[in-house]
């Protein structure tokens, strides 16, 4: 540790690192191989020296396809699985500390940086100052929505599988979720909102969207835009966001059923994520616009019940009209009834006989029988 930085914060994450690095024994991730305290005090660390360079400028500038990122990105998740299985959650999983290296002609990634790891099964330290309640721990990119919370309560092995999300997303199409730029610019409160709350398009439609910076990303992936978005489509489109769940429980519950739902797709088999359900992504709708919907909802509730009440006032004046027509037709037939009624009488009709009223009355009673 630099002289002049010993303060019991610095002092803690260095001693974390040590300890939850002495823990792991992986090819993925960087090696411990001695601690101790200097002789004027200071404490240090010797550790492997890994000469590579951030996962994703590795795979843009040796052009690595699809297929050849996400081999190398399940390699990372066994790392990352690793370090579970030791009880230590990392915490800050982004492009910069997965540095790759060559060795022996093969490109082997490297986890390195547990500064602000967090042990799921034991104190790693005494001097736990930096797990404090409040503090903002992490990269805002790479950042789950728990850990924006800054509650320490939810943050467990999910955090990392969200954060191999982003950087399964950023091998993909060459951009992250969420612009940072934008993320940073929007301010402290926003940008944690943004992390718990926005929902980032699937990688085929954040790479249809990215303009000439699309045809960049397909040539480093040694193919088209087109077809690149095909290739992404479906499959890969659904583990990424899978893993980007707001919701920890509908993620992945580990690095390794990540790494296995992608060998399943290189091996052309089901895989396990898929698209949410129409149920799902209405209550999801609804959560994060209530007052819109809200809003929405009366004013449908007004239209049906305006739509209701001219339906009825529509009805009832259809119901009047045929009312009206049924008494007209009834009084043409009254009317009819009484002028045929003293036909009999015409002259013409009589034929010179007399019609008494009786006979007259008596024809009518016979007609009200039959007619009416």
């Amino acid at each position: 540790i630099k002289r002049g930085m010993e303060s019991k914060e610095v002092l803690a994450r260095f001693d974390g690192e040590r300890q939850a690095l002495a823990l792991m024994s992986h090819p993925n991730i960087a090696q411990v191989y001695d601690a101790g305290t200097t002789s004027d005090g200071r404490p240090f660390f010797v550790m492997e020296f890994v000469q590579g360079v951030p996962v994703t400028r590795y795979c843009d500038t040796n052009r690595l396809t699809t297929n050849q990122r996400l081999e190398l990105f399940t390699r990372i998740c066994e790392g990352v699985q690793h370090a579970h299985q030791k009880g230590v959650i990392h915490r800050d999983i982004k492009p910069s500390n997965v540095l790759v290296k060559i060795q022996d002609s093969k490109a082997i990634p490297k986890i390195i940086d547990f500064g602000v790891s967090k042990a799921i099964a034991q104190r790693l330290t005494e001097q736990t100052l930096f797990t404090a309640v409040g503090e903002f721990i992490g990269t805002p990119e790479y950042m789950s929505p728990e850990q924006a919370e800054m509650t320490e309560l939810d943050i467990d092995t999910r955090t990392d599988v969200y954060a191999l999300g982003v950087v399964l997303y950023e091998l993909l199409v060459g951009a992250q979720p969420f612009d940072a730029t934008e993320l940073r610019r929007s301010g402290f409160d926003e940008m944690r909102r943004k992390i718990r709350e926005d929902e980032p398009p699937r990688p085929s439609m954040r790479l249809s969207a990215m303009g000439e910076r699309s045809v960049t990303a397909a040539e480093n992936r040694r193919s088209e835009p087109s077809t690149l978005s095909r290739k992404i489509h479906g499959d890969l489109d659904w583990i990424t966001m899978k893993a980007l769940e707001k919701d920890r429980t509908r993620r992945y519950d580990s690095p390794g059923e990540l790494a296995a739902d992608i060998h399943r797709h290189l091996r052309h088999e089901p895989v396990v994520a898929g698209p949410p359900s129409t149920t799902y992504r209405i209550k999801k709708f609804v959560q994060r616009h209530t007052i819109g919907v809200a809003a929405g909802a009366l004013v449908a509730l007004a239209l049906v019940l305006g739509i209701a009440g001219t339906s009825v006032g529509m009805i009832r004046a259809r119901e009047a009209g045929r009312e009206t027509a049924r008494e007209a037709e009834t009084a043409k037939q009254v009317s009819d009834f009484l002028i045929g009624l003293f036909e009999v009488s015409d002259p013409s009709k009589a034929k010179g006989e007399t019609i008494t009223a009786r006979e007259i009355l008596d024809q009518g009673a016979k007609r009200i029988e039959n007619e009416l």
